[in-house]
């Protein structure tokens, strides 16, 4: 039976708005899988705020091109399901790839990222990037450490002062138990 135009105009605008909500999608064939199957890995790829659509390839190409990112036709065959990844592309990359391992039959095409477009092996590298905490920690770091060394650079003088002035002090009071213990003695 064949859609309407209306209909795929809903489509577009549908898949439209999933890319712009998604840094990154993977393009995948899901031939051979069953329909309980794809339910289990759209639950999964929710759990990361990822979502998983099957979608018609002529559509998803209108789509692409409206939002502004290539349309690869080689991806863009047979049965296509896409997943969305959301802002943390590390973590839902990984997610996928751990979901579909018991998943033979989905295979991965490809992927696009940022407007650039991965063939299958540059789509699996997605899980080795750095997760959204990852980079946040090692921003931190190159932010902490000039910073912990412009306190250390700070505090030297005036813990040099401080030791310059303490032995002084410790000598002095060294001297006056000294005399205190020897008058002590004398009194005794």
């Amino acid at each position: 039976m064949a859609i309407t135009r209306e209909k795929k105009e809903q489509y577009v605008e549908a898949y439209v708005e999933q890319l712009a909500k998604s840094p990154a999608i993977v393009l995948t064939e899901y031939r051979g899988t069953t329909v309980q199957q794809i339910q289990r890995l759209r639950g999964q790829m929710r759990e990361h705020n990822a979502g998983v659509q099957v979608v018609k390839n002529s559509l998803m190409a209108i789509a692409l091109r409206q939002a502004g990112l290539p349309a690869p036709q080689e991806y863009l065959v047979g049965p296509t399901a896409v997943v969305y990844l959301p802002e943390d592309v590390a973590t839902a990359a990984k997610a996928l790839f751990d979901s579909i391992k018991d998943l033979d039959k989905i295979k991965v095409r490809g992927a696009i990222l940022d407007g650039q477009v991965l063939d299958a092996e540059g789509a699996r590298k997605l899980r080795e990037l750095p997760s959204k905490n990852e980079v946040r920690a090692q921003l931190l770091g190159v932010i902490q450490g000039p910073a912990s060394e412009l306190v250390r650079t700070l505090e030297a003088p005036a813990n040099e002062l401080y030791r310059t002035l303490q032995a002084p002090l410790r000598e002095l009071a060294l001297t006056i138990q000294s005399y205190a213990d020897k008058g002590a003695q004398a009194n005794a």
